[in-house]
Order: C-alpha cells, then sequence, then structure tokens
C-alpha cells in the first residue's frame, strides 16, 4: 500500500494532575516520584485526518495503557503483560478501557476518554500501549473483515495480547496541580504493511509504530479556588459556564480547585440572584502555582477581590498558614496558634490589617492545635476555632470576616490551598 492509502491515526492522552501525597520504591524499574504529590492520569482516544479510500473501520481492542518511571525497549513492553505481573516490572496502569475503538470514527478533534488513573508526581520514562489481537480487526468499504483468524486476514506478533512500546518525543512531567497531555499517535500507515498486491486478497501484516509528544500544562495553567467571605451566594465561571464545584457557594465556602490558563483564564463571579459578572474580578496568575481568589464585602458595599497566591513550603512536620483580614472596618487582628487550652503566649501572626495580600505564610506545628483571634495588641479572644487538626505539608488561609448582618460576633474559618 502506498503513502497516500493511509495516513496517521491518533490517540490523545490527557494527565490531568491533582494535590495528593507521593509514594517511593526502592526497586529502580518501580514508580519513584520525584516530588511530593499525585496526579490524575486520564487518557483519551482520538483520530487525525484520515484517508480511508480502501477502509472503513480501523477496530483495535485496547486493553490498557500502562506507564512506569524507568525507560522500557520493545521487548520489555511486551513482557509480563498479565495484570498480577505489573508491579514486578514497575507498571502503573492509567487506563483500562478493555473495549475495541474504531479509531477511524475519532477524526477532526473528535477524542475519546478511556481511563484515567491517579499517578504520585514524578517524572515517567516508559509508556506501554497493550492490545488484544484476537479482537482487533480491519474492515475493508466492501465489507470484508480482516482478522488475525481470517484468511486473507492481519498477522499479528501474537495471538492474544500485545505489549507496543511508545516512544516520547520526551520525558513526561507529572507536577502537583497542574496538567501534562500525552499525544499519542497510532500510525497507521506504518503499523499495518500490505502482504502481495492487494489486501482483499492478500491480508495486512502489523508492525506497530506509536509515538507520543508532551505539552506540560504546568507550563501555561495556574490552579484556582474561590473563597467566598461574603454574605451573598456566589459561583466562579469560565468562559460564561459554572466550573465544576464551583456554583452556589455560600460564606465561609469555598470552590473546588481548577486548572486554568494563566493568561487568559476567562473568569467571571457572579451571585446567585444576579447572573451579571461582578465587577472589580480580574485576577492575575502566574503558571504552574496556586491561588486562593477571596470575595469579601467592599468598605464601602458590594463585593471585592483578593488573588492570594498559595505558593510555600512549611517545614517538616508543619502546616503553612497566612491570615487574611476581610473585614471592612480598620481594625486589624492578631491571630494565636497554641495547643488546645494553652495560654495564648505570643501571637503566631501579628497586626493583619484589612484587605491587601494578608499576612505571609508561617509554619506551625501540624496536628490538633487551638486558633484564637484578638483585635492587635490585645489578649481579649474575638473568635476561638477551638480545637483543628492541621496536616502536615498543606498551605492553609485564616479568613476574618465581619459579622453576619444582625450581629455584633466576628467570624473566621479556614480555607486549603489548592
Amino acid at each position: 500500500m502506498n503513502m497516500k492509502d493511509l495516513r496517521f491515526t491518533r490517540l490523545s492522552a490527557a494527565l490531568v494532575i491533582a494535590t495528593a501525597f507521593g509514594v517511593a520504591c526502592s526497586d529502580s524499574d518501580t514508580i519513584s516520584p520525584s516530588s511530593s504529590g499525585s496526579g490524575t492520569m486520564v487518557v483519551r482516544l482520538t483520530d487525525a485526518p484520515f484517508l480511508a479510500d480502501s477502509l472503513r473501520s480501523v477496530d483495535i481492542f485496547v486493553i490498557r495503557v500502562d506507564a512506569r518511571t524507568s525507560d522500557v525497549d520493545s521487548a520489555a513492553a511486551d513482557h509480563g503483560l498479565t495484570d498480577d505481573s505489573l508491579s514486578s516490572g514497575g507498571w502503573k496502569t492509567i487506563a483500562a478501557p478493555n473495549a475495541s475503538v474504531n479509531v477511524l470514527a475519532l477524526q477532526n478533534g473528535i477524542s475519546a476518554t478511556i481511563g484515567q488513573a491517579t499517578l504520585p508526581a514524578g517524572t515517567y520514562n516508559g509508556f506501554r500501549f497493550i492490545i488484544d489481537p484476537s479482537r482487533s480487526s480491519v474492515t475493508l468499504k466492501n465489507g470484508q473483515v480482516l482478522s488475525g483468524t481470517s484468511s486473507p486476514g492481519i498477522t499479528f506478533p501474537s495471538a492474544s495480547r500485545s505489549g507496543i512500546k511508545i516512544v516520547l518525543t520526551e520525558p513526561v512531567v507529572v507536577v502537583p496541580n497542574t496538567t501534562t497531555s500525552l499525544l499519542i499517535d497510532f500510525n497507521i500507515n506504518d503499523s499495518f504493511v500490505m502482504r502481495g498486491n492487494s489486501i482483499d486478497k492478500n491480508g495486512l501484516l502489523f508492525k506497530p509504530v506509536i509515538k507520543a509528544s508532551v505539552t506540560n500544562l504546568a507550563l501555561t495553567n495556574a490552579t484556582v479556588r474561590l473563597v467566598n467571605a461574603s454574605d451573598s451566594t456566589l459561583n466562579l465561571l469560565q468562559n460564561a459556564t459554572a466550573l465544576g464545584g464551583s456554583s452556589n457557594l455560600m460564606f465561609g465556602t469555598s470552590s473546588a480547585c481548577s486548572s486554568v490558563n494563566a493568561t487568559t483564564p476567562a473568569l467571571t463571579v457572579t451571585t446567585a440572584a444576579v447572573p451579571t459578572p461582578l465587577a472589580g474580578f480580574s485576577p492575575v496568575l502566574t503558571a504552574g502555582n496556586s491561588f486562593s481568589l477571596v470575595a469579601y464585602p467592599g468598605s464601602t458595599g458590594g463585593i471585592q477581590f483578593a488573588t492570594l497566591s498559595n505558593v510555600f513550603a512549611p517545614t517538616t512536620g508543619s502546616t503553612g498558614l497566612r491570615v487574611f483580614n476581610a473585614t471592612t472596618g480598620t481594625t486589624a487582628y492578631d491571630v494565636y496558634v497554641t495547643a488546645p487550652g494553652a495560654p495564648l503566649g505570643t501571637a503566631t501572626i501579628s497586626n493583619v490589617a484589612v484587605g491587601g495580600a494578608g499576612s505571609a505564610f508561617v509554619s506551625v506545628p501540624a496536628g490538633a492545635q487551638e486558633v484564637r483571634v484578638t483585635a492587635a495588641g490585645s489578649t481579649a479572644v474575638l473568635v476561638d476555632l477551638t480545637s483543628q487538626t492541621l496536616t502536615a505539608g498543606q498551605n492553609l488561609t485564616l479568613v476574618i470576616a465581619p459579622p453576619a448582618t444582625g450581629s455584633t460576633t466576628l467570624r473566621a474559618f479556614l480555607v486549603a490551598g489548592c
């Protein structure tokens, strides 16, 4: 078959990162993350334009896609394909559709998600694509089906499972709180070789060629969370559509974490009562970073916003803590973090003025801690959050808010960074 008969079929894999704890293994062939955290790997399937003059469909039965930190050659990719041998080779399954996919139906930008998995953050050098040749086939335009058992048919390297090495343009880096995209090209032209002078008389020989390119959204995207310190019910939207987990946010709650383009995030905030975007919301974001977007009462009414970066590395065994003063007056506040029931002692964070960027982060002991708020320079406790369980390695923002309508009691709540 000449070059005009078959072009590229493209498989797209999107790696979606979320914050979690990583794992480490001693074997050099096992997954050994380079940093803490974990991410979700979503694998999608799509197809580039294809000149199907003689083909109606190319149905590949995809069992799964595996990844590991160490590189892999073709022999190793085709070794240890049973589920119970994954760990011995350091493999982690990132998609397991176990289904037949007609890649010719996935053209012109159409894609289909075929699976996802949570992965420790780190660098992954080895990927393999596992198919079942006994359930894969090619259908010609005349309706003739070629398979591993038909005559003529397709000569596959094995009768059951085949592990195919995915050739990477560069290692795949999974970064906490960001998204990395792996675009896999299944080269039909090179993977199916015509035997003899015609497909319908002589069949095909399967010699798979699969390559992949990497796009790391850590270089373009930021992670955001809307924090509501106002008494209005708020929605966070992107391109006029509410983001997942970001609707009907009441006072003291926050949205889910969302990954958005840092340069053009296209974000707006609306109230539940009025769909018109609120003025003054134009966050300036940095790619690769996490931000808390605080909505709080304006001193003369309405709602104003603050963009707070969550970039901070607390000391080992500690939690990062920052204070944001979302009140409407001019009072500054001190915050004390102590063991439950202990005397106030020295303020942990002092003299936090209204608005701005809030206080700097400080490291506080993880575990059970009592968090109390006083006016700056005073020991009279205005808010006592009692015992809070602080998680080591996590960054928190303590938001101090004005009293609710009809009340004189100051309010405060903690929100975790993404």
